[in-house]
């Protein structure tokens, strides 16, 4: 669908429409018609802060509610609206997806009807051209909290646009982010900042101006650049322009109208500082304008107009490098004849009205029939008797609904003070009654006690096996002699056996020596004491000379092997392990025991084990070890009211004018000291979070019927340590200049919160 075709013809009524620029935190609006070849703005609003999908809806609500408010009653709020967005809002010529949403959201609850959307840099960059008479060489740099968006044009032709996150140097950032084009080519030596904070655009100028951009190894400029701010107002201007330039040739923009002038809008620049600036020039008969070089086209705003987007001839920008060309964006002209929309598309235009066909299934049912605005006066009519009466039940039914039924939730944050005390304190738990003269108060004595089991994988390792035996000869020179069971008998390498048996050795001469025979076994496990046959051995403290033996047959049955096993730290682990398990429940255990209306003193419980018993020795063989504990625990509680009334007195006289003290305010915290029989000593630590006083009657009574806006700064101004304020309506909530508050006092709840 052509944009032209939503314009009234010649001979009808001029038709208005809304212009909405959405910025990072900001919404700005405006009214305006497209007349004799020029754009007429009617009205600007002042920015509105938005943060969330709500607050944005909330701000566009009032930027539209304050232009609607100023204008005169002989024009009727439009509908159609066209959109300026920031250039990280689209992708590939479309709005993206989760950016489309916000935009269907506020065109949903605002009864608005989407007719496109121009990137907000691009609209300025053709707006500076109207006025300057020629195409610009700029940095456009849209600031926000987070991040900046920066835009390269060349002989008014978009080469790049790059986004880069704040750091604490703003120098920094747009170094950062022009370095991402440079080609060696110089950038243009002028720099044009654009949000809705004024105040913070003359810091960032400030900054700016001040740079050495000529030292700069990363950036080259052909001289210093020039730093300019955007008025608020223009990104309305250049909007309204851009959707203009869709309607016909423009050749002029008129700033806000009054009835006896026309405002000519004539934007200069300050060769003294290098700021740009609005001068208003009221004229009587016609308006001055002045002309440009060449009448402004639509196509110089990235798009064509009645033409194939695929015989676009225009040169591509390739001057500088790694930067995606932001593509004009197509439009699908949706065919809307018939009982149901056509989604089939006839053609595609490269234009800005790209948005046209998504927004179309938002409210499908707009296309069925002619887009209405809401109207609130009505026309002069002749009606019958019964049609007065009927409208005036209506009229009085919908004041009476809209004066009685809405109601709000509102909840006011305010950042408490914080005040903190320390004092000594002695707790009895054999008296019933308390000194808080000489801070001595009573308590009780809380016991329990808990068991349980656990086990662990052992981590201690123990060597196991057989010993080797054998039989050996005994050979004896000299007397006849008896050795009794476990004589030492020596082997090579000093491997040990001990006899299994008494023998008695015959006796015998060095050439007839006495011979016995004895079992012996190995003193200790181990495969290494299967001696082979052969083998010589000593006897006890014997001289080999006096007695000595062999083997016949090599010795056997040595082994050994290592195993897991309970190690002293097996147990030593499993005991902390549990009792920290135990403890921590016997804790839970104890403070659930006393009620609400006492307090625990933490510090003053003891653990004391009952009974533990292992499964398993030190040294036994084992891969785990099982531990079963039982333990008992004792502890003392005080009221909790004695010690609010402690909280109360050592802080009541701390508490700064206009905030209050409560009971359920007071914290405390104990650090036990030392104790003798059943007294207690103890640090007392108190300390309250103190919330402003807030008369509820009298907020109520001052934000009654007021919008939210209007609330909020009232209580800023009016309730100490304001911090923020949440209204949620219930149920409903009218549109627009109907959208106050509940004008019935009993309809608001107010309830106060403490902002952590």
């Amino acid at each position: 669908m052509d944009l032209k075709s939503i314009l009234p013809k010649k001979n009808e009524e001029e038709e208005h429409l809304w212009s909405l620029v959405i910025e990072p935190e900001w919404v700005s609006a405006g009214i305006w018609k497209f007349t004799n070849k020029k754009v007429q703005i009617v009205s600007v609003s002042p920015p509105s802060h938005w943060s969330s999908d709500e607050e944005l809806v909330t701000a566009c609500d009032t930027s539209c509610s304050a232009v609607v408010t100023s204008i005169s009653e002989e024009i009727d709020p439009p509908a159609k609206t066209v959109f300026g967005v920031m250039s990280s809002w689209v992708d590939g010529g479309e709005i993206k997806a989760e950016y489309l949403s916000k935009i269907k959201k506020v065109c949903t609850e605002l009864s608005l009807s989407p007719v496109g959307f121009v990137v907000i840099s691009e609209a300025l960059s053709n707006y500076y051209k109207l006025e300057e008479g020629g195409n610009v060489n700029a940095v456009f740099l849209g600031v926000s909290k987070d991040s900046l968006e920066i835009s390269i044009f060349k002989l008014g032709k978009l080469a790049g646009v790059s986004q880069v996150g704040r750091s604490v140097s703003i120098v920094d950032d747009v170094t950062e982010g022009l370095s991402r084009f440079y080609t060696g080519e110089a950038y243009p030596s002028r720099i044009i900042l654009y949000n809705s904070k004024e105040g913070e655009l003359e810091d960032v100028r400030q900054e700016l101006v001040k740079a050495d951009w000529e030292s700069s190894e990363k950036v080259k400029f052909l001289h210093t650049p020039k730093i300019e701010i955007v008025q608020p107002d223009n990104k309305i201007f250049a909007v309204s322009l851009a959707g203009g330039s869709e309607l016909g040739e423009v050749d002029g923009i008129l700033a806000l109208e009054t009835p006896s002038s026309e405002k000519i809008l004539d934007v200069k620049e300050d060769l003294a500082g290098g700021l740009p600036f609005s001068e208003e020039t009221v004229l009587p008969d016609e308006p001055n304008l002045q002309e440009p070089v060449e009448e402004i086209a639509p196509e110089d705003f990235g798009f064509t107009v009645d033409t194939d987007a695929v015989s676009d001839n225009a040169p591509p920008v390739s001057n500088l490098p790694n930067v995606e060309a932001v593509e004009p964006i197509a439009e699908k002209t949706a065919d809307m004849e018939g009982d149901s929309l056509n989604n089939n598309v006839r053609h595609e235009k490269k234009n800005l009205f790209s948005i046209f066909g998504k927004f179309k299934k938002v409210r499908s049912s707009q296309a069925k029939t002619p887009n209405m605005p809401v109207k609130f006066r009505i026309g002069s009519i002749k009606p019958t008797i019964f049609g007065i009466v009927f409208f005036l039940i209506l009229v009085i039914g919908f004041f009476a609904f809209w004066w009685f039924v809405p109601s709000a939730e509102v909840t006011i944050y305010v950042s408490p003070q914080r005040i903190d005390d320390k004092t000594e304190l002695t707790v009895d738990t054999l008296s019933e009654d308390s000194d808080l003269e000489n801070m001595r108060i009573s308590g009780q004595t809380i016991e329990d006690r808990v068991s349980g089991e656990k086990s662990i994988p052992s981590t201690g390792t123990k060597v196991i096996g057989d010993k080797a035996t054998g039989e050996i000869t005994v050979y004896r020179s000299g007397s006849e002699i008896s050795l009794d069971k476990g004589a030492l008998v020596k082997g090579p390498q000093g491997l040990n056996f001990t006899l299994d048996e008494d023998i008695t050795i015959a006796s015998g001469s060095v050439l007839t020596r006495g011979i016995t025979k004895a079992r012996v076994t190995a003193s200790e496990i181990g495969a290494q004491y299967n001696l082979a046959s052969g083998t010589t051995f000593t006897i006890s403290n014997y001289s080999s000379a006096d007695m000595e033996g062999t083997n016949e047959s090599a010795f056997s049955g040595g082994s050994s092997r290592e195993v897991s096993a309970v190690s002293d730290n097996d147990q030593k682990n499993l005991l902390k392990e549990l009792q920290n398990e135990l403890e921590e429940k016997l804790k839970e255990s104890i403070l659930g025991k006393a009620s609400s209306d006492l307090f625990v003193i933490d510090d003053s419980i003891n653990f004391t084990v009952i009974d533990k018993e292992y499964d398993k020795k030190v040294g036994d063989e084992a891969s785990s070890l099982k531990l079963d504990l039982e333990i008992e625990a004792s502890g003392i509680v005080v009221e909790r009211e004695t010690i609010e009334d402690i909280g109360l007195k050592y802080l009541s006289q701390r508490v700064p004018e206009g905030y209050t003290l409560k009971n359920d305010q007071i914290q405390a915290d104990f650090t036990y000291k030392s104790e003798d029989d059943n007294l207690y000593v103890l640090d007392l630590f108190i300390g309250a979070d103190l919330l402003p006083k807030i008369d509820i009657d009298e907020v109520k009574k001052n934000i009654t019927g007021k919008f939210p806006d209007v609330a909020e700064e009232y209580l800023d101004n009016n309730v100490p340590g304001f911090s923020r304020v949440v209204i949620v309506f219930k149920g409903f909530r009218f549109p627009g200049k109907l959208g106050t508050l509940p004008r019935i006092s009993s309809n608001i709840e107010i309830s106060v919160g403490s902002e952590k």
